[in-house]
């Protein structure tokens, strides 16, 4: 079962994810230390910064849902995304989500898709404000970095520091290894599973579920994953197999 989920899951990437030639997730010097932008109005406070070409795929993604909204098409279902690193030229999900058309409570726009262009905050729910991914994830990083004024973060979500300490070296801003981002406006397409079209949270959870049972010590979600992921994987023996090489993760 586990050998049909990895040719499930290379044939879904190789549909739909160009591994040649990926995105970086970050701004980053030569030895990989994240840049750092200034982010806020009252209170302004450095934060991890997001790539040109991260932003960029945003963007393009994201518009066309925003213009699927507009037109009334109904084609999109919303994003789709995934950060990930490679090991060779093996892709090795880290994290897998979603950002939906719709508001939950009306069929307006999600304030997370809206006003990309311009807005930083939510920006596909990778924006730089609190309780967002970068956002948070720079407080969490940031946090043990001497040399950073955090006063102005708030508090970040635990997971963000199983993030940070997954991604970073401790008490830096340098990563371990370089992190890619890949994004998708979703049209409910074949999904992993042959001759399935799922509508955009149904893949979401399809991947992840795929993704954990081939990288359980990789892979960051917490949702779509059982309460306790390492015990369960060891239960399994998922863990022990010498599979992605990556001893940092």
């Amino acid at each position: 079962m586990r050998e049909t989920k990895r040719t499930l899951w290379e044939s879904w990437l190789d549909r739909n994810v160009d591994a040649d030639d990926p995105v970086p997730l970050f701004n980053t010097e030569d030895d990989l230390t994240v840049s750092l932008v200034d982010h806020g109005r009252a209170k302004r406070r450095p934060v991890l910064e997001r790539s040109r070409e991260m932003e960029a795929s945003v963007r393009s993604a994201v518009a066309k849902v925003a213009d699927d909204h507009e037109t009334r098409r109904g084609r999109y279902d919303g994003v789709v995304y995934m950060m990930y690193t490679l090991d060779r030229s093996e892709l090795v999900p880290l994290y897998i989500g979603k950002s939906g058309k719709f508001k939950k409570e009306s069929d307006g726009l999600s304030a997370n898709l809206e006003h990309v262009e311009s807005n930083d905050n939510k920006f596909a729910r990778w924006g730089y404000g609190n309780a967002y991914h970068m956002g948070d994830l720079s407080a969490a990083a940031l946090d043990a970095c001497d040399d950073v004024d955090t006063s102005n973060h708030g508090s970040p979500k635990a997971k963000y520091r199983t993030w940070a300490r997954r991604m970073f070296e401790t008490g830096t801003r340098r990563l371990q290894r370089p992190v890619y981002f890949w994004i998708r406006a979703w049209d409910r397409s074949e999904g992993p599973y042959p001759d399935t079209y799922p509508y955009l949270a149904e893949l979401e959870y399809q991947l992840i579920g795929i993704a954990y049972e081939l990288y359980p010590e990789t892979l960051l979600n917490t949702e779509g994953v059982p309460n306790n992921p390492d015990a369960y994987a060891k239960m399994r023996e998922w863990i022990h197999r010498d599979q992605t090489g990556l001893d940092d993760f």
